[in-house]
Parts: C-alpha cells; sequence; structure tokens
C-alpha cells in the first residue's frame, strides 16, 4: 500500500485493483467530500477553532477509509503505511466513513421496491450460545446437543433459524 502521490501513477487496472474503484469514481468522491467539508466549515465556522491542520492530505484521507473498507487491514498497519499513529489512523477513517456515507446517495427503500436488484447477497453466521436459565423451551429439543443460532441476512430479510449440532 502506498500513498495516494505513488498509486496516481498506477494503470487503471491496478488502481482500481488497490482501492476498489476507479480513478474516476475516486476524484468524484474526493470532490463531494472536498465540498462537503466545506459547506461544514462555512455553516459552522467555530467548530474550525483550535484545530491544527492534519498531517495527511484530503485524498489520502479518502484513500485511507476507501482501502480499509475494502481490505480490512489492521488499523496498526495502515498507520504504519501512512506514517501517522494508531489512534490518529482510526480518527481519520471514523471521521472520513461518517463524511462518505454522507456524501453518497443510496438508493432508499422506496427505490427498492420499485425496482428489485438483479442479484442478492446472502450472509449466514452461526453462533453457539449457552442454553438459557429461564426461559429455554423454545430452544430444549430434549437432547443433548450444542446449541447454534443461525442469522441469515439477505438484501430483503432477516432471520433467525435455531439449529442443533451433535458434539
Amino acid at each position: 500500500m502506498k500513498k495516494y502521490k505513488e498509486i496516481e501513477m498506477e494503470t487503471p487496472e491496478n488502481f482500481k485493483r488497490i482501492t476498489g474503484i476507479s480513478k474516476e469514481d475516486f476524484q468524484n468522491l474526493c470532490d463531494k467530500t472536498e465540498a462537503y467539508i466545506e459547506k461544514e466549515k462555512k455553516r459552522n465556522p467555530l467548530k474550525q477553532r483550535g484545530v491544527k491542520k492534519s498531517q495527511l492530505s484530503l485524498t489520502d484521507c479518502v484513500l485511507l477509509t476507501i482501502y480499509y473498507l475494502r481490505h480490512y487491514p489492521t488499523f496498526i498497519n495502515l498507520a504504519d503505511v501512512f506514517d501517522i499513529s494508531e489512534s490518529y489512523c482510526h480518527k481519520i477513517y471514523s471521521r472520513y466513513s461518517r463524511i462518505l456515507v454522507k456524501v453518497e446517495t443510496l438508493p432508499n427503500r422506496k427505490n427498492r421496491l420499485e425496482n428489485p436488484p438483479e442479484t442478492v447477497i446472502i450472509d449466514v453466521t452461526e453462533q453457539s450460545i449457552e442454553r438459557p436459565v429461564k426461559g429455554q423451551k423454545p430452544y430444549y429439543s430434549g437432547q443433548k446437543k450444542n446449541l447454534n443460532l443461525e442469522y441469515c441476512k439477505s438484501s430483503n430479510t432477516c432471520f433467525c433459524h435455531r439449529r442443533n449440532f451433535i458434539s
């Protein structure tokens, strides 16, 4: 992983492999983020009192956020790449992830119902739980088995299903 000045020289294919978005989309995202930050500064000028100038440029902050969302490295590794502390790296990620959510428009529920998606992604997670002391009737099958709850989350529904497994 490199800073934006070094990644900028990469081919469009490599840039997309590293960040997950094209150079044009990345630049568009940086422009929207910069416009949002300027608008917030004008809206509330007292918020900027006593704030030090960031060590990273805006493009590096957006790159840090996008790279984290794409690859999920630890903050200590990401901080090492950008030559900042781990806590400052987390602070930048938290701030810019909130900004990116506000800047990018996502389709609302009504829009999704009118135009159903062509593909559906389903995420399934199983968690082992201890048998509850009170209210165990819904979980008890009469057999001594490990108890797992299966959570399935899709784009349209979310449900919980009980599964018993022999250990």
